[in-house]
């Protein structure tokens, strides 16, 4: 059988949950929020490993333990006015903790916790390709809806609360990382997400003239990481996850080339 008519899904799936995650890390890094993806990613996988070990679909629970992780980290940052990368640094250290907790409270073996560590795009379900495109739709939806507003939340967070709802946009935010990261968790792995959310953004930055231009190539180079590490995978049969993330990096690596040169 033709190799893309049995891997089109995988690909499908790379595609898109390589340019959610791209389109994502440009709010990320526009906030110089990296830890996010860092936090959230691990939230995540605490969320699915503790799923599992009450019955929970992976899915669900990574979902359940991303979105407590982003309320939470409203909550340090509104109540307790904390800067927001000490925030995500406590946020990351606990959530860390929570899932190897939670993977060394599993009985018998511990593959599907481990397999949540690192992901595998061979194993995505038409479930998970739905879910992948309903996130991905909705998250360009908001993008191109609130555009000004993200905008002006990018340049200044202080100016953005002077001019508009800016703790209901950075909650959307925040509710959108959690559902990029939940629907990449199987995929990519917990410990290596936050790379495909970070390289293809800050590749783009370095690339992009204008604030629509990086939107639109970190969206492209997210998805031209998830492909072309699944690809790369394939070929020398090595782990799908690791290579996506490599491939990712020398993105950022010839972005940054190109821009030294040019």
């Amino acid at each position: 059988m033709n190799p893309f008519v049995t891997f089109a899904p995988v690909m499908l799936a790379a595609v898109m949950g390589g340019a959610s995650a791209g389109l994502l890390g440009s709010f990320v890094m526009g906030m110089r929020m990296p830890l996010l993806a860092v936090a959230t990613a691990h939230a995540a996988l605490a969320g699915a490993v503790f799923g599992e070990l009450v019955g929970i679909p992976s899915s669900a629970g990574g979902f359940a333990g991303a979105l407590v992780g982003a309320l939470v980290l409203g909550w340090l940052l509104r109540r307790r006015r904390l800067d927001p990368n000490v925030a995500l640094g406590t946020l990351f250290s606990l959530t860390m903790g929570l899932a190897f907790l939670g993977i060394g409270l599993s009985t018998g073996p511990k593959s599907a916790a481990l397999g949540l560590m690192w992901g595998s795009l061979l194993f995505v379900t038409r479930t998970q390709l739905v879910i992948m495109a309903g996130v991905m739709c909705a998250l360009l939806l908001f993008v191109l809806i609130f555009g000004k507003e993200l905008k002006v939340l990018l340049f200044s967070r202080e100016m953005a609360a002077a001019l508009l709802p800016e703790g209901l946009v950075f909650a959307v935010v925040l509710l959108f990382a959690a559902a990029v990261i939940t629907v990449n968790l199987h995929t990519v792995g917990g410990l290596l997400l936050y790379s495909l959310v970070c390289n293809p953004a800050v590749a783009a930055m370095k690339l992009a003239g204008t604030y629509r231009a990086a939107l639109v190539l970190s969206t492209l180079l997210g998805a031209v990481s998830a492909l072309g590490g699944f690809v790369a995978a394939y070929w020398l049969d090595l782990p799908v996850g690791a290579c996506i993330v490599l491939f990712s990096s020398l993105l950022v690596g010839l972005a940054l080339w190109k821009s030294g040169h040019g």
